[in-house]
This record gives C-alpha cells, sequence and structure tokens, in this order.
C-alpha cells in the first residue's frame, strides 16, 4: 500500500512538472537604461528554468564640439548637464576617438569650464568649475581619464 501511495505521488508531481501550459515570459527593466534581464521559462520539451540576461548598449549622450585647435587634434566636448554612468562617458569618448582621433579631448557638461581646460595653471576658484563640470579627458590618443565627479574611476586604455 505504501509503495502504491509513493508511486501514485511521484506520476502526480511528474505529471504537473511536464504539463503543456503556457510558457511564461518576464521581463523586468530597471532605472538603469543599460540592464535588461529577461527570465524565460518552458515547460515539457525544453529546459527548465533557463534565464538570459542581455546587456543593451545605449546610445551615448549628443555632443557639440566648442573649442580647440583641431589642426594639432585638440578638442573640447560639450555635453548637456546630467547624470551619466561611466559606461555612457566610456562609448562616448570611444565613438570620439573612432570618429576624430583626437590627440587630445576634454568632455565637460558646461560652457564655464570650455576655456579652462585649454588653460596650464588655473585659481582655486577655476579649478572648483573644472572640479564639477569636467568629466573627461583623452590624454595622446588613447586613454581615457576620468575626472571631477568621475576621478574615482580608473583611465581606461581605448586607442590602437
Amino acid at each position: 500500500m505504501r509503495r502504491s501511495v509513493i508511486l501514485i505521488l511521484a506520476l502526480a508531481l511528474l505529471a504537473a512538472a511536464c504539463s503543456r501550459g503556457d510558457d511564461a515570459e518576464l521581463t523586468t527593466t530597471t532605472d538603469n537604461p543599460v540592464l535588461i534581464t529577461t527570465s524565460t521559462t518552458t515547460s515539457g520539451g525544453g529546459s527548465d528554468g533557463e534565464t538570459t540576461t542581455t546587456v543593451a548598449g545605449t546610445e551615448p549622450p549628443e555632443f557639440e564640439i566648442i573649442a580647440g585647435n583641431t589642426g594639432e587634434g585638440e578638442y573640447v566636448v560639450l555635453i548637456d548637464p546630467g547624470t551619466y554612468t561611466e559606461q555612457d562617458l566610456r562609448n562616448l569618448m570611444v565613438g570620439f576617438v573612432d570618429d576624430y582621433a583626437p590627440t587630445t579631448a576634454h568632455l565637460i557638461d558646461s560652457e564655464d569650464a570650455r576655456d579652462l581646460v585649454l588653460l596650464g595653471e588655473v585659481t582655486e576658484a577655476e579649478q572648483a568649475i573644472l572640479d564639477a563640470h569636467y568629466f573627461a579627458r583623452i590624454v595622446d590618443g588613447t586613454t581615457l581619464e576620468f575626472l571631477g565627479p568621475y576621478a574615482d574611476l580608473e583611465p581606461v586604455y581605448i586607442g590602437s
């Protein structure tokens, strides 16, 4: 008797696990537009509990070249004020290097910093402006250095 109860329970569990119900798909999007997670659960015929995570690339922020000496490969690049991720800044600067092949490029979000990034030495007040609005620079056409609010990020080699 005991064996038959166990056998019936095992068959019932097996039947429930193999039922041909609708496949459920769950998509979750976070506030971070870079990460999209998709979980798919399939029943019958496929693998149960498959999970796929996709990192979708985002478009880099729009920019404008507002100063510099293009003959020497030096540019000052202005983006709209806002909060950007490391990946946003990296995508923008990698694309900029690919399109313009700069020796030096300065990324800012305020025209107040436009001329300051080109100066060798700055006052304390000018440095405060740079600390708030100077996000990154390309050095020697190959190295992306993060500055100001992003100064805690490690430099990245991006050129060839």
